[in-house]
């Protein structure tokens, strides 16, 4: 895979940095018999909430000593460090946390361990929303635990438009309408740039004309009729002015920034960005409505699943892997879900959470998109998917962008697919 200087560069410097990667095996016990535990994590925010919950895990688990050290807030990077300290067999730490998409590639290449006792698939499939148990059960067998999810969605101005639109009709008629009383304005904006984000907008689009992304054998399926909709549709919505030709260079940021200062009728992006537009000085405050994302049939569209999970290093010992099961329990569990919403906005995995009072009460936003992420789709669960994501950000880049027609850029990609993965129709 290839990625830019900068993040190797990040990279060697996090790996020289970060005191677990210095940490020699023999100097991994913990004073007093206790069983040290190491957890890597990314920063969530102000630490105050989160360091309450590790330290109510260790006066649960006296026999426990627990380390934590963050790694930065970049995903490619931790995927590139976990990457690089896993295949090396460290065991320096723990628990780490994983995004949504490596759980089978980390699974296959047997670095994260099978934690199916402490974590049986048909409990989680009970407890837990059904899109991040698929993503974390991987043949049959549990290798991380749901820690908390996000999902696409739509935003849209509810001062500038009727409703929510359902159809992808209706989306680009109202934002014609409004277009026509305010020129200046933008009808859509969403995450073109070639990067991870716009396989989740193409990956939306494809489902929202009916398709699937995984064929009956498990094979990723491009060349269809279905994906030729959904990118035909993505290129038209630049071709014909619903879109601004920037979305071709937008993430999540850049689009966010244009819908809030007013510029835009709709927009793509996760419920983060919720927040930002309630904010006092925002100029949208008060304007904007939250929905599922529009279809052809008019059907609630489905969101793009996303989200981090926690899972075990493969290469711990026995007793250490029990403790980090322990802490996962922990920081999985109903309390600390509650928490994670209240304190840092992160959405729960467990379909229970979103209708505790003190959610409905304090955070009734969060508590409104429970079923937005009941209809969440993750990305193909496959094993090969990072590595499929360059090939595929790349053809999708070049459909949108023109360079190259639709229905050309999914048959490129899927014999590169195909060739990656030796799985042919």
């Amino acid at each position: 895979m290839r990625r830019p200087l900068i993040s190797v560069l990040v990279l060697g410097l996090v790996l020289w940095t970060l005191p677990g990667c210095r940490r020699k095996k023999e100097e991994a016990t913990a004073a007093g018999g206790k069983t040290p535990l190491v957890f890597k994590y990314q920063p969530l925010g102000d630490p105050v909430a989160f360091r309450e919950l590790l330290a109510d895990f260790e006066r649960k688990n006296p026999d426990v000593a627990l380390t934590t050290e963050a790694l930065p807030n970049s995903s490619d990077v931790a995927h590139q460090f976990f990457l690089t300290s896993l295949e090396g067999g460290a065991d320096d730490f723990d628990v780490l946390v994983v995004d949504v998409v490596w759980v089978p590639e980390f699974a296959r290449a047997g670095w994260i361990a099978d934690i199916s006792k402490a974590f049986p698939p048909e409990v989680l499939r009970r407890d837990f929303l059904s899109g991040p148990v698929e993503a974390v059960v991987v043949d049959g067998k549990t290798y991380a635990v749901p820690w908390y999810v996000d999902v696409g969605v739509l935003f849209y101005r509810k001062d500038l438009v009727p409703r929510a639109p359902r159809t992808y009709a209706e989306l680009e008629q109202f934002a014609r309408e409004a277009k026509a009383k305010e020129p200046l304005l933008q009808g859509y904006v969403w995450q073109g740039r070639q990067y991870e984000g716009l396989n989740c907008n193409v990956f939306e689009a494809i489902w929202g004309h009916g398709g699937q992304v995984l064929d009956a054998r498990g094979r990723l399926a491009l060349d269809t009729e279905q994906a030729r909709a959904g990118l035909a549709y993505l290129r038209r919505l630049i071709s014909s002015g619903i879109s601004p030709p920037g979305v071709t260079s937008a993430a999540e940021e850049e689009a966010r920034r244009v819908f809030q200062s007013g510029q835009a009728v709709f927009m793509r992006n996760w419920p983060y960005a919720w927040e930002e537009a309630q904010k006092p000085d925002s100029p949208i405050r008060g304007k904007v409505g939250i929905t599922t994302l529009p279809t052809l049939s008019g059907e609630p569209g489905w969101g793009t699943l996303g989200g981090w999970q926690l899972a075990v290093n493969a290469h711990v010992s026995p007793k250490r892997k029990e403790a980090a099961e322990r802490l996962i329990a922990h920081l999985t569990s109903p309390e600390a879900n509650v928490m994670m919403a209240l304190s840092y906005g992160r959405n729960p995995p467990r379909p229970s959470v979103y209708k505790d009072p003190r959610l409905v009460e304090r955070v009734p936003f969060i508590a409104s998109l429970l079923g937005m992420v009941e209809n969440a789709r993750p990305r193909p669960v496959t094993p090969y998917y990072n590595l499929l994501s360059d090939v595929l950000q790349s053809e999708f880049s070049a459909a949108i962008a023109g360079i190259r027609p639709p229905e050309q850029s999914l048959k490129q990609a899927q014999r590169q697919v195909d060739h990656l993965t030796g799985q042919f129709e």
